[in-house]
């Protein structure tokens, strides 16, 4: 439904109404593209003219010097030795180490939290419900950074959040323990259920009638036939936006892999961006007064010339918010392809 009728839309003043909106609308939609817009620009922009404090929508001459800094940064195949001291490894390997780590996450996460909350909304009645309810959502109301200690804890002595286990009573051998720190399944294990995404399906799944799904056991369909058969064709929506949340969630996080992991070759490209924009603050590259001091310093000036300045930071930002903005349209298509099964059914 359209917010102005088609009828008596050429009247002067519903016209007028129009295209004000319209302009408002044009306006929001420009001024929440001009960051993305001067992200690009800057990063073709040289380090010298970056470094300006007068902005430019364009950039006198074009480079994409930055771009191709890290793109010898993810291959290793520059002959800058600059550029070579970056990082240890390959940028792609912390590429697949956080798509390794986010997809599998969301591929255990999703299901979980789903049964969970559709055993809750149709399966459990009366204080079970009330109370498993309280139990699940309980989590939202710790912040993350008091669980921090006791969760790095759990991944060096699961299941004992201590610093080293207790012994056996008896003898002088410790219980059996499981260590999953500084291996990916740190992260993909505390992500397989999220409270967060529990509230938005058990309240989309209150909205199913009863009927259906009293009918579907009627008619000897088992709860996990009726869940696959009946609600998940009608929950794409909000499985689309359970996923496109928590993609961003996992991708961006910095923090707890920050914590657990201690060998470089597993950290996630979050951290590993990090660590390339703190080595581009300590070469002095993206300081203007600094830079200018040591313009003639022949190793300053190949270090801008490589786009080792705000240039390539504003490369680095780009990549790191580029599959989030990949999982977004994916799941647009999904939410909006789920609204119109639900309609045709």
């Amino acid at each position: 439904m359209s917010l102005f009728p088609k009828v008596g839309r050429n009247q002067p003043r519903l016209k007028i109404a129009w295209w004000v909106l319209v302009s408002f609308l044009c306006l929001g939609v420009l001024l929440h593209l001009f960051p993305f817009y001067y992200m690009l620009v800057l990063s073709i922009t040289p380090a010298q003219e970056a470094l300006s404090l007068t902005p430019t929508l364009w950039p006198e001459s074009p480079t994409l010097a930055a771009w191709r800094l890290v793109f010898d940064v993810a291959t290793r195949s520059s002959t800058n030795q600059v550029a070579r001291d970056l990082m240890k490894y390959p940028l792609s390997v912390y590429i697949g180490n956080s798509l390794f780590m986010v997809f599998t996450s969301l591929a255990l996460s999703l299901p979980i939290t789903a049964f969970a909350a559709y055993a809750n909304s149709k399966l459990q009645r009366g204080p079970i419900a009330r109370w498993s309810f309280l139990f699940f959502i309980g989590t939202l109301m710790v912040p993350g950074v008091v669980t921090l200690i006791p969760s790095f804890l759990l991944t060096r002595n699961f299941p004992f959040a201590l610093p080293s286990p207790p012994l056996i009573p008896g003898t002088n051998q410790p219980f059996p323990i499981i260590r999953i720190w500084d291996t990916p399944w740190a992260v993909i294990l505390p992500a397989v259920f999220s409270a967060f995404n529990f509230l938005l399906f058990k309240g989309f799944f209150d909205t199913i009638p009863d009927s259906i799904i009293q009918a579907a056991r009627v008619d000897g369909g088992s709860e996990f036939n009726i869940f696959r058969r009946i609600v998940f064709p009608m929950s794409v929506p909000v499985f689309a936006v359970a996923a496109w949340l928590q993609f961003s969630g996992l991708w961006d996080a910095y923090l707890w892999p920050l914590v657990i992991f201690q060998s470089p070759e597993k950290i996630p490209a979050s951290v590993a961006i990090v660590n390339l924009m703190n080595a581009f603050t300590r070469a002095g590259s993206t300081n203007a007064d600094q830079a200018a001091l040591m313009s003639q310093d022949p190793q300053m000036r190949e270090i801008l010339e490589a786009g080792l300045s705000w240039n390539g930071l504003m490369v680095l930002g780009i990549l790191q918010t580029l599959p989030i903005f990949i999982m977004f349209i994916i799941c647009r298509e999904y939410l909006m392809k789920g609204i119109r099964i639900r309609g045709l059914k």
